[in-house]
């Protein structure tokens, strides 16, 4: 079972799960990597959600001890995620799955990832949630630039404030598709738009990743 806590200023989650869980979701992360046909960088940003698990349960992460109450929950393993790499792992693994011959406990597996996303993102952004999760859900990822597109947006989200990250992960989101940038111009003539530049995008291009105040 997969469950969460929040990290502070909007920055993600720490993905927390019991052993089992975390070992087959690796498993699954890994097959996905090789199999599907459109992810080509084999050792790119969606294999770093591999990584991530496998420190989580390796014990080289967070070890959450049971409550004293109840120690037959045995312990329990996370890792921070920032939003942006998780939102984009979590949807790639999704796409990728469908392209890779799996059954129900894969599905599964997925759905329960999904699940715990969501139920974050409502408890994080409130009344914001249900933009980002329409983004997210609307994102199409199976380009070459894909890895690169995230590098700059990860440095862009990591050096906004936690104001901004709520007011614009969606949008960050969004700028995810090829068409963002025509879109935008549409957008631009409109008053008071507040959609994301794509210029303050590309400006990050490139760029180390600021702390994001975790």
């Amino acid at each position: 079972m997969l469950q969460f806590e929040l990290l502070k200023n909007h920055a993600g989650i720490v993905l927390i799960g019991d052993y089992l869980t975390l070992l087959e979701l690796h498993a699954l992360v890994h097959r996905v990597n090789e199999e599907c046909p459109y992810i080509r960088d084999k050792e790119g940003a969606f294999l770093g959600l591999a990584y991530d698990l496998r420190k989580a349960y390796e014990l080289q992460r967070r070890v959450i001890a049971p409550p004293s109450h109840t120690p037959q929950m045995g312990p329990r393993y996370g890792v921070e995620i920032l939003w942006p790499v998780l939102l984009f792992q979590a949807r790639l693994l999704r796409q990728g799955l469908s392209w890779v011959p799996h059954r129900s406990g894969d599905q599964s597996l997925i759905y329960g990832l999904e699940e715990v996303i969501e139920s974050a993102l409502e408890a994080d952004f409130k009344d914001r949630a249900d933009a980002i999760k329409g983004a997210w859900r609307n994102m199409v990822l199976s380009r070459d630039d894909d890895d690169l597109k995230l590098r700059t947006r990860g440095a862009l989200f990591c050096f906004w404030r936690k104001a901004r990250r709520r007011q614009s992960l969606a949008d960050l989101l969004e700028s995810f598709s090829p068409m963002y940038e025509i879109t935008y111009q549409c957008w631009a003539k409109l008053p008071r738009h507040g959609k994301l530049d794509p210029a303050e995008i590309e400006a990050w291009e490139g760029a180390d990743w600021p702390d994001p105040k975790w």
